[in-house]
């Protein structure tokens, strides 16, 4: 739970963004492209920040502010989704502004997310909503949790699963459902087999979801009772703290890849304060100047539940390495037949890291090799290997690794089913793309870094006393041979050797040549060396 000062701080924060009128937060939207049909910096009213709000203005002591949670809620409350005959029952959506129907599509999560909310008031602070908003509020957690049932989401997709499992054993308790309590247990129970089933999370190494999963985790053990399903869930905590701590690397305080999930290329302060707050330990982040800093204490949100600590068994693999060098080699998704599943290969040392996934897409949310090293300049460069469709990392475009230490043999291919920016929701209708350019780009970020071109198809990224060398080999991508070539982008100290289409226009260009889908691949070979 978050200290008194920490609340009002943060509510205090957040005052400049509520808008009485529409009883709501604003916001603006960010680069999302996906879900939501609205551009970019558009000025919108989202529903899941607003319920937070109001949940974190229950917590406070002041009687203005609980009544404003009260507005809010059954405002929230009247977005939902009720009417059973529809897809999108029991849902939201995410912004005042944009109508479920306008969606591109609609967010089914947003039973999960909104349900998580509900059930956590209605459970720990029942006294503080009146007799009849909280009537409201069961009604609208029964059709959240009808939807989550409806939906019933796998356990391979893994922070839904666990989410959607504590809130329908949560709103079975609350509403004196036994079918839902049964459910939810039940849900919680499949994500344990299926974790231990496959050796990992299905969502692998993700700096932002196995932290949704694992504060889910912590919220349905504060406010579940049903013992089996608490046993589930303390079961799946231990995991996820396991997880998180095998591919920590110590000397650049990142996570080593491959992630299967991530939103930014370095972990944020927000991501570092949580596992400050679960292990104890005082764990630095890497700054926008390349330094490390101690994150502030209230970095994020605060938790609105009581946060569980890290187990101490787990807690000394924050502070070092089991061994150097350390390699680690993990399924992430077993498959019947093995030449199918998805593994990752982590080689780490004392100062470098660099991991990799066999088989994947290049959704921009994916990093499928990623690497760090630390330097007297940065903590952390990065290196990790995209490929962009006139600029955009393009989910289209698939991957191969085999890795052995720190050197990867990589093949770039295509898949004729996927999507441009998403892994699948922007497929074009003709699934046919067009583009400027396609470039598979080995990109290095961080303080001081540089490139040189060794031969025509060989490349030193260079940072500190290590370097990475990229070997391009010959290849033809449509039916056009291969250029290798680096450069620098925009202000940021990124190089760049690319693989891109011979004879392509540049990809700022206003009017791309059309390209056909055709199946195409190149190959190249990555490795590290000290300086």
């Amino acid at each position: 739970m978050p200290t008194d000062d920490t609340l009002t701080a943060h509510i205090a924060r957040m005052e400049s963004r509520y808008d009485a009128d529409a009883m709501m937060v604003t916001a603006t939207i960010g680069g999302i492209g996906y879900h939501t049909a609205l551009t970019p910096g558009t000025p919108v009213h989202p529903t899941r920040d607003s319920l937070r709000y109001a949940h974190e203005l229950l917590l406070s002591e002041s009687p203005e502010h609980r009544t404003r949670a009260h507005g809010i809620i059954r405002k929230v409350i009247s977005l939902q989704d009720t009417n059973p005959d529809n897809r999108t029952y029991g849902i939201w959506s995410w912004y005042l502004e944009e109508p479920l129907g306008d969606m591109r599509p609609p967010d089914w999560n947003w039973a999960d997310f909104l349900g998580a909310i509900l059930a956590t008031i209605l459970a720990r602070i029942p006294e503080r909503v009146p007799e009849a908003l909280a009537g409201e509020m069961k009604a609208s957690l029964a059709h959240a949790a009808a939807a989550i049932v409806r939906r019933d989401v796998g356990p391979g997709y893994t922070n839904i699963a666990i989410m959607g499992g504590g809130v329908t054993a949560a709103a079975g308790e609350l509403l004196g459902d036994a079918s839902l309590s049964n459910y939810g247990r039940e849900r919680l129970g499949k994500s344990v087999e299926h974790a231990g089933h496959h050796g990992s999370f299905n969502e692998f190494n993700s700096p932002t979801y196995t932290f949704v999963a694992l504060a889910e985790l912590e919220r349905t053990l504060a406010i579940v009772r049903d013992p089996i399903a608490r046993e589930h869930a303390e079961a799946l905590r231990r995991f996820a703290w396991g997880s998180i701590a095998a591919y920590y690397h110590p000397a650049t305080a990142q996570f080593a890849g491959p992630q299967s999930r991530a939103y930014s290329d370095w972990l944020p302060a927000s991501t570092v304060a949580k596992l400050v707050r679960g292990t104890g330990l005082p764990l630095p982040y890497r700054a926008g100047d390349g330094s490390l800093a101690a994150p502030e204490a209230d970095a994020g949100e605060p938790s609105l539940f009581p946060s569980l600590p890290c187990p101490d068994d787990i807690r000394p693999r924050f502070e070092a390495l089991p061994e150097t060098p350390h390699e680690l080699r993990q399924t992430f998704v077993r498959e019947k037949d093995a030449s199918r599943s998805i593994t990752g290969a982590t080689w780490f040392d004392e100062e470098a890291c660099l991991g990799s996934m066999n088989r994947g897409y290049f959704w921009t949310q994916r990093r499928v090799l990623l690497g760090y090293w630390h330097t007297e300049e940065d903590a952390a460069v990065c290196l990790r290997l995209r490929f962009l469709h006139d600029g955009r990392d393009f989910a289209s475009a698939t991957v191969e690794n085999a890795q052995a230490g720190p050197a990867v043999l990589t093949r770039f291919g295509t898949r004729p089913d996927g999507g441009d920016w998403h892994g699948h929701l922007d497929r074009p209708e003709d699934g046919v793309f067009h583009a400027g350019s396609f470039r598979a780009r080995y990109q290095l970020q961080g303080v001081g870094v540089a490139a040189h071109q060794l031969n025509d198809t060989t490349f030193a990224l260079r940072a500190g006393s290590r370097e990475a060398i990229v070997h391009g080999l010959p290849g033809v991508f449509f039916g056009h041979d291969v250029r290798w070539e680096h450069g620098q982008e925009g202000t940021s100290p990124t190089w760049t050797p690319c693989a891109t289409r011979a004879n392509a226009p540049p990809s700022t260009s206003t009017t791309p040549a059309p390209c056909a889908w055709a199946r195409g691949c190149t190959c190249a070979r990555w490795t590290g060396t000290g300086g």
